[in-house]
């Protein structure tokens, strides 16, 4: 009996609940073999039960018994996961599902999608996954189950942990959480906290995480042994291998393969072999970790597999054969890891944090093959690891945006999203007054993450109903014999940049030819790039400008040494560049570095000085920009939004703004009103549309045809949220009687329609978003990108805005006499350091602002 109990409890871990209770039957033979079935599933005699159940389920379908049917179809899925066959248990859940919606028996329907989905996530399915697991959270909302609707918010945020999406995966544990304390119940609680477990050490919170698994193995330790306990140990264990304790991680690791085989799951199995793999590695046992996780990898494909899984455990191989000697080998199981995790990325959830973290997890990856393929002096071939690796997410979504339109949206389509995105501006607006009661906060931001899920999951929806994602082609990925023959001119060179752990790399493809050079580790760049960006932040006067510059430039001389000088042999004659960066470099204008080689140091000139420079996500990313933009011959001119009003009953001009309290302390920045009417000036009157103070709203925003001009200038603030750059948000003047919000966010700016040439957010900071690994920055540069931009000028830091006004009017001034965009943003910051205005020589002032995307 304690076997049987310890089998409900595995299975309410994987499944959601328990075998599904009796139905009655009107064939009585039917009836007693679904009681026979049942009872050899208690008795672990899975391939007679499976027998059984099909018996069940053929007689059914004879005698058109629907409520029989579901539950014959639930329990051969069962049996079928017991048997190691996943796929035809995930199968024969989803029939279930739609046999028992049929039927009308919706506690059957929600067992079955919970059971689908949980299933669909360990084989790495996250989309199908998703969609299950939200059915199911439907309907025990339904029929007001919180058992079931803490298992299906824990459920979710573990698909969403998987993903690297751990924001959104935090606010559904926490409130998983919230509502199983509630309920009293300790195996939800413990489940959930070893999720959050999962999530903290995903961020990279190992203290947090490590708190989370003590109050998990507390609660677990009450309990029968389930997978869930599995999954806490394995995790722990992977901490203290994250920790440098493979030692501590050991134990863990033959805990959770113990009680895996006991329960007879293979999946969970293959994972933990695949963690042994990972100590022994680290241990310096490459043989042992060969022979892990070789067999990981065959027993997670004898349980029915996940790419994603397999990805890592291949990646174990190769590093473990390159340290036998085996180079060939090592090569291979890359190449083959790498294969995985392209298909592993197609079955994840289609948003573009999901399909970045899916790469951003497998970092290891890509640095260790490009790693083996320098070594065998192969840099080409490590150049397309590198195009491999970078912005991926962002080419999925950019080959998507055509088809995203609100317009193409069905009349009651389109009225869902608007309440949507009316729901999401209503409790922004209570979110941003001042001096919200206790616990208000609170309570408003997880209203704002539900219906910020709700407007993902409507989204999603809509995107598995329409057919043509089904035949969207991705852009492919550019080699570097493409590169330089389709992408870069004569002049132009391509430097692009992969961090490691332990070295990191940078190639240069100039003029039909590719070079590769080492560089410092990731952390060594990190730090010298943090320094340098710190020193940059210094405001200065005419009286210490000369003092700071001679300060900075040493900095940014050292990093220059380390970062770039190692590729100037590979740059001569160049005038050009365009940067690909990773990880914190994307922190960095690299304008600002002090270095030549044919000068002394102290008289070195900045970067800027000696090449016009641009940055995109990828050399892939650049051509997918070029050739998916088509130009209007009509689009001119310029459309200028700036001077905001921000606070409450300001009057400008005579007239009352009547604008609401906003939240967040922001001050007018009168000089971008100078900026706007200085831009708009350059431009013949016909050509130009400007919006100033209370008229720079963000209704005036959406209602303008932006399609028609070539140039789209924004002088505001801006808010970024790092976290959840979704959030992130243009902020513009708030009338008192505004259905909006005020702010223009990524979700938004992404529903525009644009034809521009070029995108201006002269604004604090609109150059940051959430960094991750590979993917790069996600934020608003690349939501103006999706929306039909070719280029997007940001800035990287807080700027000033009586300077960045003069730069702006420069920059405009240069490109209509007919300058390239990087020519003409490099004259304007010439301008400022060889100008009149002492403090305005320093970075601080002109540094800030890059140019990301297409620049011709």
């Amino acid at each position: 009996m304690t076997r049987f109990r310890s089998l409900l409890a595995a299975l309410l871990c994987v499944f959601g609940f328990s075998i599904s209770p009796r139905a009655t039957a009107q064939e009585p033979r039917l009836d007693q073999l679904l009681d026979t079935c049942q009872r050899q599933i208690s008795n672990e005699r899975y391939e007679l039960a499976y027998r059984t159940a099909a018996e069940a389920l053929s007689l059914s379908r004879k005698r058109a018994d629907r409520r029989g049917e579901a539950r014959a179809t639930n329990l051969l899925a069962v049996a079928a996961f017991h048997t190691n066959r996943t796929n035809e248990a995930i199968r024969y859940f989803k029939q279930a599902s739609a046999t028992a919606d049929d039927a009308g028996i919706l506690t059957i329907q929600a067992r079955a999608l919970a059971r689908a989905g949980a299933l669909l996530r360990l084989s790495g399915r996250y989309e199908d996954a998703l969609f299950c697991v939200n059915e199911a959270l439907r309907l025990y909302r339904r029929f007001r189950a919180p058992v079931g609707e803490v298992l299906m918010l824990s459920q979710l945020g573990a698909i969403y942990a998987d993903t690297a999406d751990f924001a959104k995966a935090a606010q559904l544990l926490q409130d998983a959480l919230a509502l199983a304390k509630r309920l009293s119940d300790p195996e939800p609680q413990a489940a959930i906290l070893a999720r959050l477990f999962v999530v903290e050490k995903g961020r990279g919170d190992l203290g947090a995480a490590l708190e989370y698994g003590r109050q998990a193995e507390a609660l677990f330790a009450r309990l029968a042994p389930s997978l869930r306990t599995v999954e806490l140990f394995y995790q722990l264990g992977t901490a203290h291998v994250a920790l440098g304790q493979p030692q501590q991680a050991l134990p863990r690791f033959e805990q959770a393969l113990r009680i895996a085989r006991e329960l007879r799951a293979p999946q969970f199995a293959g994972v933990i072999l695949g963690g042994l793999a990972d100590v022994q590695l680290a241990s310096g046992n490459a043989s042992a970790a060969l022979d892990s996780a070789t067999m990981a990898i065959s027993t997670l494909q004898q349980g029915g597999g996940s790419r994603h899984l397999e990805t890592g455990f291949l990646a174990t191989r190769a590093e473990a054969q390159r340290l036998l000697g085996r180079s060939a080998e090592a090569l291979a199981s890359y190449r083959e890891a790498l294969a995985a995790l392209e298909q592993a990325r197609a079955l994840s959830i289609p948003t573009e944090i999901s399909r970045a973290g899916i790469v951003a997890t497998r970092h290891q990856v890509f640095a260790g093959a490009i790693e083996l393929m320098h070594s065998l002096s192969q840099p080409a071939e490590a150049f397309d690891v590198a195009e491999a690796y970078h912005a991926r997410a962002f080419l999925d979504v950019l080959a998507e945006s055509g088809i995203e339109s609100p317009g193409e949206l069905g009349p009651a389509q389109q009225a869902q999203e608007d309440r949507l995105f009316e729901n999401i501006s209503n409790i922004q607006r209570q979110l941003w007054q001042t001096d919200l009661p206790a616990g208000e906060e609170s309570r408003l931001n997880r209203q704002l993450a539900q219906a910020e899920n709700a407007l993902d999951l409507f989204r999603l929806e809509q995107r598995r109903a329409d057919p043509r994602y089904n035949r969207i082609n991705p852009p492919q990925l550019l080699t570097h014999g493409r590169i330089a023959a389709d992408l870069l001119d004569a002049e132009t060179a391509l430097i692009e940049y992969v961090l490691g752990d332990k070295r990191s790399y940078a190639w240069v493809v100039f003029r039909g030819r590719i070079a590769s050079v080492i560089l410092p580790s990731a952390a060594e760049l990190a730090a010298d790039v943090a320094a340098c960006r710190a020193a940059s932040f210094t405001r200065v006067s005419s009286a210490t400008a000369a003092q700071a510059i001679v300060k900075l430039r040493g900095q940014s001389r050292r990093l220059y040494q380390k970062l770039f000088q190692p590729l100037e042999p590979h740059l001569a004659g160049a005038r050009k560049l365009i940067i690909v960066p990773d990880g914190p470099l994307s922190y960095l204008p690299f304008e600002m570095l002090a270095g030549d080689p044919k000068r002394a140091a102290s008289t070195a000139p900045y970067l800027v000085e000696r090449f016009s420079m641009s940055y995109a996500p990828s050399a892939s990313a650049l051509a997918a920009l070029r050739s998916m933009r088509q130009h209007a011959a009509e689009a001119k001119g310029v459309i200028a939004f700036g001077d905001p009003v921000y606070e409450k009953n300001e009057t400008l001009d005579g007239a009352s703004a009547g604008t609401a309290d906003r939240g967040p302390e922001l001050r007018r920045l009168p000089y971008t009103r100078t900026e706007v009417n200085e831009i708009a000036a350059l431009f013949p009157v016909a050509e130009r549309r400007v919006f100033l103070g209370a008229e720079a709203n963000e209704a005036n925003v959406k209602r303008e045809p932006l399609q028609q001009y070539r140039y789209v200038h924004f002088a505001t603030h801006a808010l970024v949220d790092e976290a959840r750059p979704a959030r992130s948000r243009i902020v513009l003047s708030l009338p008192a009687d505004a259905r909006e919000d005020g702010a223009l966010q990524m979700s938004e700016v992404m529903r525009l329609k644009l034809q521009a040439d070029l995108v201006a957010l002269s604004a604090c900071r609109t150059g940051l978003g959430q960094l991750l690994k590979g993917e790069g920055m996600i934020g608003l540069t690349r939501a103006f990108l999706y929306a039909g931009a070719e280029s997007v000028a940001v800035s990287l830091w807080d700027v000033n805005d009586i300077a960045t006004a003069a730069l702006m009017k420069a920059f405009y001034k240069n490109l209509q006499q007919g300058l390239q965009k990087d020519d003409a943003l490099r004259q304007a910051k010439l301008a400022l350091i060889r100008g009149p205005q002492l403090a305005w020589r320093h970075p601080y002032y002109w540094a800030s602002f890059v140019l990301v995307g297409d620049t011709e």
